[in-house]
């Protein structure tokens, strides 16, 4: 089930293709069943072709904890005679592939760069495509019920779990030792990860709302970690932190419930809609963004973990993206310092 690739081309047998095209403004709108299989106990199918301690990376997959096709995730592991430490990665919008491979294969230069960040510190990643498996190449600009398919607050997390689990079966990875790191909707998708589904259970159906509407209808609650315990640490990068007030009205830290169970750092572009967008705080009738409203949400709760944030000025969202120019560049370098050096402490001690 594993083929070795190089970062030229990547030879991939076996998988059956699907091909659905998405478009950010006229989308193919979709109201599919979202299914839990989460908690289907699954066979291990890894099988680790690299036998030495040489630095290895490969095509792999993993099983879809909501149904369906498996999940494509391409596993790296750095050159290392003992195991060592991993981080699950979790792409944006438009996907881990390169936007100019029509055969979800290459990764694109955003990724190949973190292997090139996580090869000097020996840690091990697995990136986890989403979207290949659901017949989607890209998920940009998609609010309720539209979402719910492939939603950051409520199906993500479940692959981010997949991914944990997959990479705890293999030899070659430290299993206390594993972090979760996402971009956009992947750090949205990291951000519902981290909440400790039990301490905000609730009798009452969940859901989300688009403009006057709510919607309860597949949406699911949120994951569970696994038994064996969840992430150690985590990195959102520009995530969307309204979440379609999934854990409670986005700016009033009182309504609702945010309870994260490991560390987070968050990376806020000081340019972002996402972040520079405020809502009413109903508790002191004061104006706040998502990211800061879902800290305090967090604080209220004395079981929260605690959550870190990073604003960078004049930088736009997706600045660790392949632009490397002004603004985006000093954060993208910045950032990328601060996120090694807080991923290490939680691996490596």
């Amino acid at each position: 089930m594993i083929r070795k690739i190089g970062w030229k081309k990547i030879l991939l047998a076996g998988a059956a293709k699907l091909v659905v095209s998405v478009l950010i403004i006229a989308c193919t709108k979709t109201t599919a069943t979202v299914t839990d299989n989460s908690n289907v106990t699954t066979a291990p199918i890894f099988k680790d072709t690299n036998a030495t301690n040489t630095e290895s990376t490969q095509i792999v997959y993993l099983p879809n904890p909501t149904g369906g096709a498996q999940l494509k995730a391409v596993l790296y592991i750095p050159s290392s005679s003992v195991p060592v430490p991993a981080v699950v990665v979790l792409h944006g919008s438009s996907g881990l592939w390169s936007s100019t491979d029509s055969t979800n294969t290459k990764m694109s230069l955003q990724f190949k760069g973190w292997i090139d960040s996580f090869r000097v510190h020996k840690i091990a990643a697995l990136f986890v495509d989403s979207y290949t498996a659901r017949g989607v190449k890209t998920f940009h600009n998609m609010t309720p019920p539209y979402n719910f398919p492939i939603a950051a607050e409520f199906v993500r997390p479940r692959d981010a779990y997949a991914g944990l689990e997959f990479l705890r079966a293999n030899n070659k990875i430290i299993p206390g030792k594993i972090a979760l790191l996402g971009f956009s909707h992947g750090a949205t998708t990291v951000l519902s990860t981290m909440v400790d589904a039990a301490a905000v259970a609730k009798n009452t159906a969940w859901s989300e709302i688009s403009g006057s509407t709510t919607y309860t209808n597949n949406v699911l609650a949120p994951a569970s970690k696994p038994a064996a315990g969840g992430f150690v640490a985590a990195v959102s990068y520009y995530p969307g932190a309204a979440m379609f007030s999934y854990y409670g009205k986005p700016g009033t830290p009182s309504d609702g419930k945010y309870v994260n169970y490991a560390p987070i750092m968050m990376h806020a572009a000081g340019t972002d809609p996402l972040y520079t967008t405020t809502y009413t705080n109903t508790d002191n009738n004061t104006q706040i963004s998502a990211y800061d409203a879902l800290i305090l949400k967090s604080k209220l709760n004395p079981a929260s973990a605690a959550i870190s944030k990073f604003e960078y000025a004049d930088a736009a969202h997706s600045f660790d993206g392949e632009k490397l120019a002004g603004a985006d560049a000093t954060a993208s370098v910045l950032a990328r310092t601060r996120t090694i050096a807080f991923l290490k402490y939680y691996l490596f001690n």
